[in-house]
């Protein structure tokens, strides 16, 4: 599956917010399909004109422009007589020499033939690949008559011969000449692509799109190649010496509340005061508290407590404690995306192992697309406890991810007989019924779901996203209410901001884009670690064009993303803001994207 395919989000800035924005809505045309409808509805006699236009070009019309030979056979030109041609020739090399003071004593239809019989040698020659020799009569050429074609054949002499800077400096006089010339919208942008100016190479090509009024295919592969190049950029030069940071409290909540609650004794007055046992207990109270203080407290604190162990020796009695230090930091080192969180673990399974470690190992396996071996590690788990409550939710997620519901299902259905506080494996058999077109009893599933666990915020945020898939918008916005005030009512932060963030999604659709911001910032100021939320807040800005915020929040959410290959989508956003805010800028571009979309606004 390509890049644009498994981000149509990312790209498609509109998609679910409507067709509204300026270069917005390239994105939307074109990866969206609207503008396959456009391009199959084209006529015989549409087509026909296409293949008489490239049967033009290959015959040297007025067009002008030159393709490179498809014959790998070198082509002979004939030298210039000088005696006999109608610009002057040196006689020694047998190339031309126009002088601008030659020029200037020239009538308009003199210029225009030395002009053109220059171009048509230039030509000749770029077809036999002396792209050296051609230059010289393009260049001859522009000294009689400054033609965009001209500058557009010399920038295909340029680009052949890789000189990419001078590729760029000809096809912008072109461009200056005549704005909407594609041949020379699309070498540029390969020529930006080349030189690493990926930002000004989406540019060209966004501008190629609205200039073809969204109906040209060609560059999408390009697009997609260029967004990959430069969130690959990014990720390199802006983003990989971040700051390893948890994620929001209601992601870390999720991952640990699958786990059975732990059974330590957390009486502080139990354990030796500075000691890496004492920081460890320290840390699970912090945890307890499921607020984003909490976890960040107990992050320090989980490394106090393994640099104490690191120092020295601990007593027998402590070993199962010390391990499960080791497992935790190996947990939070993996929630901040670090590479030594294994290390960690596999230092706890050193000292005292338990199936919930190669659960652990498993999910950091996992997470790299490593399925082999996270299936390898929760076997492990398996053979060590087959009736430990840790292992089936998790191994059921892992076959949900990979699309194999069968056996996800029998994993729940294990965890939830297991551990039957387990609020999640609840849902996923909600969810996997629904999945299986059994709407019925999915809505039984959570309704028993409800009666077990009547204050969850879970299980009518997910039951409102089910609604809500069903088309039926005014229950679901019930069922995101609800677990909204259910998490704020919560000490903790289950969910957090979901159902909010649920509820912003129906005013998109319904463009209550007042409501929606409200929500949103509201759903930002409560959790600022919501990549999701901030993303979501980014997209309504950049449609009520915003474009300055949209980008500010797009940043953000480039910052909290866990890894690189989920920021591609958060910084394809960011790039599409500020394209959107380049094409404003132009006169000429956000005229056409008002044509476009008076067009579209028509049907």
């Amino acid at each position: 599956m390509s890049f644009l395919q498994k981000n149509k989000v990312a790209v498609t800035v509109t998609a679910l917010l409507g067709v509204g924005t300026l270069a917005g809505i390239v994105y939307y045309m074109k990866y969206s399909g609207a503008s396959k409808d456009t391009s199959s509805g084209s006529s015989d006699a549409s087509k026909k004109k296409r293949k008489n236009k490239k049967k033009k070009g290959k015959s040297g019309s007025s067009s002008g422009q030159t393709t490179s030979s498809s014959s790998s056979a070198p082509i002979a030109v004939p030298e210039e007589d000088p005696e006999k041609s109608v610009y002057p020739v040196n006689p020694e090399s047998k190339l031309p020499e126009v002088t601008a003071e030659e020029v200037s004593k020239l009538s308009a239809g003199e210029k225009d033939k030395w002009a053109i019989a220059l171009k048509e040698k230039g030509n000749e020659y770029f077809k036999a690949k002396q792209y050296e020799k051609a230059i010289i009569y393009y260049t001859n050429a522009l000294t009689c008559k400054k033609d965009h074609i001209f500058y557009g054949n010399r920038s295909a002499c340029y680009s052949a011969l890789k000189q990419f800077d001078k590729t760029i400096e000809d096809t912008t006089a072109a461009l200056e000449i005549k704005p909407d010339y594609s041949k020379c919208l699309l070498r540029r942008a390969l020529a930006y692509e080349e030189l690493g100016r990926y930002e000004e190479a989406m540019f060209d090509l966004t501008a190629l799109s609205i200039y073809g009024r969204l109906t040209d295919q060609s560059c999408e592969s390009i697009l997609e190649r260029v967004l990959v190049k430069l969130a690959n950029k990014m990720n390199e030069e802006v983003y990989s010496h971040l700051p390893k940071e948890l994620p929001s409290s209601s992601s870390i909540s999720s991952f640990l509340g699958a786990f059975v609650k732990e059974d330590i004794d957390l009486d502080l007055s139990k354990y030796e005061k500075d000691s890496g046992i004492y920081f460890f207990i320290s840390a699970l109270i912090e945890i307890n508290k499921d607020t984003d203080e909490g976890y960040e407290n107990a992050d320090s604190l989980l490394n106090q407590s393994i640099q104490r162990f690191e120092k020295g020796s601990y007593d027998a009695k402590d070993k199962k404690l010390v391990a499960i230090a080791y497992e935790y930091m190996g947990i939070f080192s993996f929630l901040k995306t670090s590479d030594n969180a294994s290390s960690y673990v596999e230092k706890a399974l050193s000292i005292y192992a338990r199936p919930r470690m190669y659960v652990v190992l498993a999910l950091i396996a996992a997470d790299k697309g490593d399925y082999l071996s996270a299936d390898a590690e929760f076997t492990k788990a398996i053979e060590m406890n087959p009736e430990d409550p840790n292992i089936y939710y998790h191994y059921g997620q892992v076959y949900y991810l990979i699309g194999d519901l069968t056996k996800a299902q029998s994993n729940f259905e294990k965890a939830k007989s297991l551990n039957p506080k387990n609020v999640f494996a609840h849902i996923q058999l909600a969810c996997i019924t629904y999945r299986h077109n059994d709407v019925q009893k999915c809505f039984e599933m959570f309704n028993q779901a409800k009666s077990i666990f009547p204050t969850a915020p879970e299980i009518p945020n997910y039951l409102g996203e089910i609604m809500f898939d069903k088309g039926d918008v005014e229950n679901a916005t019930k069922q995101f209410d609800i677990s909204a005030k259910l998490q704020e009512a919560m000490p903790g932060n289950n969910i957090g901001v979901l159902p909010l963030i649920n509820k912003s999604v129906i005013f998109q659709k319904t463009n209550e884009f007042d409501k929606c911001i409200e929500i949103l910032e509201k759903a930002v100021k409560i959790d600022p670690k919501s990549e999701i939320a901030w993303t979501n807040l980014g997209q309504v800005y950049l449609l009520t064009q915003k474009m300055e915020k949209s980008m500010e929040c797009f940043e953000r959410a480039c910052r909290l993303c866990r890894s690189s290959e989920d920021r591609k989508q958060s910084i394809a956003l960011l790039e599409s803001a500020k394209c959107q805010l380049k094409v404003k800028e132009d006169p000429v571009l956000s005229e056409k994207v008002r044509e476009i979309m008076a067009q579209y606004g028509q049907r």
